[in-house]
């Protein structure tokens, strides 16, 4: 399949367009981020009937912490072991703001490098999900436990199947000495700290669409292009491409102000003259599936089902181009056939499993509606743009 990151400034924005077999997938703006940073945090205030506390990673920046899932705090604690107001506690962001929401921070800290992520706080070693369960995978496994702290923990990344055991260890390594390093010199910083900050947005992109498994890098911005030529290892140099001018500009090659339009509106035309209502709402996302142009009265429920199906492609792609996330409702058109809604499910479910971020199946309403749920990691391409 081919694979191919684009990047190129349009509308004001440098945008990374990822391109599965020539169509794109995935847009992300190139912002500056809090996500994945390390501070000194100090705790603001607990909400006990909401089992969390509200903390300040920076003045006038709060985050939300649980204390449900957050059970060891590290840093001082005046209350043996109970966090109280005035407190200062060591924790990562895990995820941005989002709508109304406060960021989400954590005290299982993680350092994340090519090949392993080391963690504080799991114990143990775990496994990419698109990792085949091998020999190798296991006595990479083995390998990393032998080696493993008590209280640290690892998760052996995909790009780890194609890297030597050695490589692997010498990262977990490297990763182990900074994160214990940080996390014994805490103590003498100050309140509001930053003691980590995530790699460039570039290389956290690089390692979530796993770099080595990509066709091309192509961009036309020398900055760009220089940064790429830092972070790509030797190997994969000869994916990177640099266009310097040309007849056209590399955002109207790749026809992303066709893809621009759409992705920033609410209604997306499909092939059969059907269509999708996309709305974004505070509780939820809702997408509503319309038969439009797409009639056929001859053979109506095999007809149904085809431009159900069609959507359910298209709208798996949505939810990664927009990166809409929480609950999401589809109201597809709806079918008479148990069977039939059985093959969109299934469908639905196969498409649902291409998308890097976690999106989840949950079930049929009994309004005929069917319910997702996609992890909130990043504001979503509507927030980015405003």
């Amino acid at each position: 399949m081919s694979r191919e990151l684009m990047i190129t400034d349009y509308e004001n924005h440098t945008c990374v367009c990822y391109y599965e077999e020539g169509r794109l997938t995935e847009l992300q703006i190139l912002n500056p981020s809090i996500l994945g940073n390390i501070y000194v945090a100090k705790v603001q205030n607990i909400v006990r009937n909401l089992e969390a506390a509200f903390i300040e990673i920076q003045p006038g920046l709060v985050c939300y912490y649980s204390l449900t899932e957050n059970q060891h705090h590290i840093l001082n604690r005046k209350q043996a072991g109970q966090l109280a107001a005035g407190d200062e506690i060591l924790v990562q962001v895990t995820r941005e703001a989002i709508k109304s929401k406060a960021p989400t921070a954590g005290s299982e800290l993680h350092l994340t490098g090519n090949l392993v992520i080391l963690t504080l706080g799991t114990g143990r070693v775990g496994i990419s999900k698109k990792l085949p369960n091998d020999q190798k995978i296991q006595e990479l496994k083995s390998a990393l436990e032998a080696r493993l702290p008590s209280g640290y923990g690892a998760i052996i990344r995909t790009n780890a199947y194609e890297s030597t055991r050695e490589a692997v260890e010498e990262e977990f390594d490297q990763l182990l000495l900074q994160l214990t390093r940080l996390v014994e010199q805490a103590e003498y910083h100050t309140v509001y700290s930053c003691l980590y900050q995530e790699e460039s947005a570039l290389r956290r992109i690089l390692n979530d669409h796993n770099s080595d498994s990509l066709t091309r890098i192509i961009t036309d911005l020398p900055g760009i292009h220089e940064e790429l030529q830092g972070l790509l290892p030797a190997a994969e140099q000869e994916k990177l491409v640099f266009i310097n001018g040309g007849l056209q500009p590399l955002y109207a090659m790749y026809r992303l102000d066709r893809d621009w339009k759409e992705m920033t509106g609410t209604r997306v035309w499909l092939k059969s003259g059907a269509y999708l209502v996309i709305e974004q709402t505070e509780a939820m996302v809702v997408i509503d599936v319309n038969t439009g142009k797409a009639v056929n009265r001859k053979k109506r429920a095999e007809h149904i089902l085809k431009v159900n199906q069609e959507a359910a492609v298209e709208i798996v792609r949505q939810l990664r181009l927009r990166n809409l996330s929480g609950i999401i409702l589809i109201d597809f058109i709806d079918m008479e056939r148990q069977s039939d809604q059985e093959a969109l499910v299934g469908l639905l479910c196969t498409e649902l499993k291409k998308d890097r971020i976690p999106t989840s199946y949950i079930d049929i309403t009994k309004l005929n509606l069917v319910e997702l749920t996609r992890k909130k990691v990043q504001k979503s391409l509507t927030e980015q743009l405003t």
